[in-house]
């Protein structure tokens, strides 16, 4: 298997994760990435193509869930309270 095919899975999984939340599998995530980054890339056919996309879907989540973070902590602040927290 290629770097860049485990890439696009870790990717994917990161993903996922962000998107459930999921604080404990973007820890065991991270330590992979870790990993990841201590060896020699080899690059399959697509040339890190899809890598490319999937890290730009990637980017545009943790853009998102910065600025939800950054209502919410603004919200904290004011001391407003969302429905779900009763």
């Amino acid at each position: 298997m290629t770097t860049d095919h485990v890439l696009v899975d870790l990717l994917d999984e990161t993903i996922a994760a962000l998107a459930l939340m999921d604080a404990e599998k973007l820890e065991t995530l991270g330590e992979r990435v870790e990993l990841l980054s201590q060896v020699n890339v080899v690059c399959g056919r697509d040339d890190g193509k899809n890598a490319l996309a999937k890290k730009r879907v990637l980017e545009v989540l943790l853009e998102n869930s910065e600025s939800n973070l950054r209502l919410l902590e603004r919200l904290y602040e004011r001391g407003a309270t969302v429905q779900w927290e009763h």
